[in-house]
């Protein structure tokens, strides 16, 4: 039933688990960025039609896919984790992953395939979002076990870093494809976007086949067994650290979506029109800002171990979420005005939310216990994911009905990142036991 166990914790172990949870969760906000980006291109391959709100709902809706069916996969590889070994569900999740991401590149488009295509794609996605699933908070409770406590902030830090890593270099490279490649761009740059995603995920699967099975696990099932349904356990005698989970996390979660996330596609479909902006531009300007926020996110997450030291793992969320609270429509402004300054202000943004973000993974994991943690941190986590996208079509909402004043947008669309704030500080301050 076991795989290798290590008899004590190395830093080389640490890092080499941190990093394949760094490469693979990555990609959650790789696709994020990727998917956003190239909506209007897959739009046109996969869902052709004369009415462009038709195309639209079909294009999004194989986005959404991937967030609803992830609590399906919480479920299946949180069982694996928790009963059958952390090891073979980060295996499965992360081969899962890297190869539904690799399979979207190479599909077959509408005019070559017929309604196969966009079919096919949404299976593929299913697919990503069920390894997702899996991997988004499971990978990192394998991970920090891996871990010796008195490191575990540091490594925690590195290995939350991939999300904010992923942000920054799709827009890089999203950028530097479609000035290098022009038109040739639309017609196979977006495959190689999509194929090139999914080389962290296969390298990740090679760091893990050759990787160890947590100690902690090991050493719980041979005094204690396992839990054979572990999710029944923590909604019945865990729920208070849960919802602990679920407020800091889906705050996290919608202040990103409902932020800076989808400022490539709000700020030239809603806001150039309403402040009369080149749509170009914005898009671009959006684009920068991504690259500055996710760099801004990974020196925050890098930085968020010295801040747990210093303040507590429950105080490293109130200081920087509350700073967020207060910043964010003046950040909001100074981006939808394409305000040189708003560099510096996405940059703020990134760091603050970097220190906040990091310190979720290592707090989650330490509030449950190890027969169920896995299938704790990824169901709430994922049933997050699931209704976090939510808050875009929110934000959309209120900004399509804002008034065509600057500052009147910066209100309208910093609502629901206030909220999002405010959830983060409501639940970091419920008292739970560590484990």
């Amino acid at each position: 039933m076991f795989g290798y166990a290590p008899k004590q914790l190395t830093l080389r172990q640490s890092l080499l688990a941190a990093i394949s949870t760094m490469l693979v969760w990555g990609l959650e906000y790789y696709d994020i960025i990727l998917f956003a980006s190239l909506a209007p291109i897959l739009e046109m391959y996969f869902f052709p039609s004369k009415v462009a709100i038709v195309s639209a709902i079909e294009t999004w809706g194989a986005f959404a896919t991937t967030y609803f069916v992830r609590p399906i996969g919480a479920i299946i590889f949180g069982w694996i984790g928790d009963v059958r070994g952390r090891r073979l569900a980060t295996i499965s999740d992360a081969a899962l992953v890297g190869l539904a991401t690799l399979a979207i590149g190479l599909l077959p488009t509408y005019y070559t395939a017929g309604v196969l295509a966009p079919i096919l794609l949404y299976l593929m996605r299913i697919l990503q979002g069920i390894g997702l699933g899996g991997e988004a908070g499971g990978g990192a409770s394998w991970a920090l076990e891996l871990t010796p406590r008195n490191i575990r902030p540091y490594i925690n830090g590195v290995m939350y870093s991939g999300l904010s890593w992923a942000v920054f270099l799709t827009s890089f490279v999203t950028l530097s494809a479609k000035s290098a490649m022009h038109q040739a761009f639309n017609v196979y740059g977006w495959r190689i976007l999509f194929i090139t995603g999914a080389i962290p995920a296969l390298i990740a699967l090679i760091i893990r086949l050759w990787g160890s099975e947590s100690l902690e696990w090991v050493e719980q099932v041979r005094s204690r067994g396992v839990v054979k349904v572990p999710l029944g356990v923590v909604l019945s005698r865990y729920w208070v650290p849960f919802i602990a989970l679920i407020l800091i996390n889906l705050g996290l979660t919608i202040y990103y979506y409902g932020g800076s996330g989808y400022w490539a596609y709000v700020m030239p479909k809603i806001i150039a029109p309403k402040l009369q902006l080149p749509a170009n531009k914005a898009y671009t300007w959006a684009l920068i800002l991504g690259m500055y926020g996710g760099i801004g996110a990974v020196i925050g997450e890098l930085l968020s171990g010295f801040l747990i030291r210093a303040l507590g793992i429950r105080r490293s969320f109130i200081a920087p979420s509350t700073l967020l609270l207060v910043l964010s429509p003046f950040i909001v402004y100074l981006a939808f005005t394409l305000n040189p300054l708003s560099i510096y202000a996405s940059l703020l943004m990134g760091i603050l939310f970097g220190l906040t973000a990091a310190p979720q993974t290592l707090y989650f994991t330490s509030i449950f216990p190890t027969e169920v943690r896995w299938s704790a941190v990824a169901f709430g986590w994922n049933l997050n994911a699931s209704i976090g996208p939510l808050s875009t079509m929110a934000i959309v909402l209120l900004l399509e009905t804002a008034p065509s004043s600057p500052m009147l947008l910066a209100i309208y669309g910093s609502v629901v990142m206030m909220i999002g704030a405010l959830l983060v500080i409501l639940g970091s301050l419920i008292r739970t036991r560590e484990y």
